[in-house]
């Protein structure tokens, strides 16, 4: 085999797998049904991290389940309310058979409660960028595996309009 052809071979291989990792990222976004979750009261950015905000999501914290461990995937029926928010129907350690659902990662428990994660609770955006906390849900899309993407940032169920402060040149 010649130098060429593996050459070849070698960056078909590449892009192979780099493909499949921003299909997998995009999945979601693509296929994914398009639902609003309630936060409760974000965070603000941390400047040694960069620009972005925490967002805690009101599906979070769910009753415990017997015999979850940290680490357990979790599985939250949704279903929307008459404002179109999507709340938490049930959770529980299988998948459902049908409808919308986001899977989390069981982390900690306490109380009688688990706090979940899904992957979505960081929202990055540009520099000197002022974005308001208050007031916020979250437009998302979720696939039928459960993962789930940021779609936008919603204020007051519009989306939210990122203000940049002007840049000081010192010379």
């Amino acid at each position: 085999m010649n130098h060429y052809t593996r050459l070849i071979i070698a960056l078909i291989v590449l892009l192979g797998i780099a493909g499949s990792f921003i299909l997998y990222l995009s999945w979601p976004l693509l296929t994914g049904t398009t639902i609003v979750l309630a936060t409760r009261p974000v965070d603000p950015f941390d400047p040694f991290r960069g620009q972005y905000m925490t967002i805690n999501y009101e599906i979070s914290t769910v009753p415990a389940i017997e015999d979850a461990k940290p680490g357990d995937k979790v599985y939250v029926a949704l279903n929307p309310d008459e404002d179109g928010i999507w709340r938490m129907e049930q959770a529980t350690l299988t998948k459902p058979d049908q409808g919308i659902f986001i899977r989390g990662i069981f982390r900690r428990t306490f109380d009688d409660s688990m706090r979940l994660e899904f992957g979505i609770e960081q929202f990055f955006f540009e520099r000197n960028a002022d974005v308001p906390t208050r007031n916020i849900t979250v437009e998302a899309k979720v696939d039928s595996f459960g993962q789930a993407r940021i779609v936008n940032l919603l204020q007051n169920s519009k989306p939210v309009e990122i203000e940049y402060k002007p840049v000081k040149l010192t010379s």
